[in-house]
């Protein structure tokens, strides 16, 4: 089968269950296929000490464990005031998560709204 990649683009904090549905069925549906999420604006809220959710952190980290590959913009995380420390080092902080997302694209990764 093809090797499908797509890069998952998430700015709203309560689409995180929809999302990790979404990556996990891409990503178990063939091994070969690559999935990168993408979280800036409210999504982002997810990584505050504030609205951390231990369930949600879980299954991240378990689709990392998987290739799931997770980028936080750091710009999101000082708009709202989340320390970049609290961010998990299995998630990776980008400057900026749009430029992040262009770049996908530009590696040929199809772009999911989630």
């Amino acid at each position: 089968m093809s090797e499908y990649k797509l890069v998952f683009h998430i700015n709203e904090n309560d689409r995180w269950p929809f999302t990790l549905r979404s990556v996990r069925n891409f990503v178990r549906a063939d091994a070969a296929n690559k999935a990168v999420v993408v979280a800036n604006g409210g999504a982002v809220r997810s990584f505050s000490q504030l609205e951390a959710d231990p369930n949600r952190m879980a299954r991240i980290r378990g689709l990392e464990a998987e290739g799931v590959d997770f980028v936080v913009c750091e710009i999101a995380l000082g708009e709202r005031q989340v320390k970049a420390e609290l961010i998990p080092d299995y998630v990776r902080v980008v400057d900026a998560g749009i430029v992040e997302i262009a770049q996908l694209q530009s590696e040929g990764y199809g772009y999911v709204k989630a």
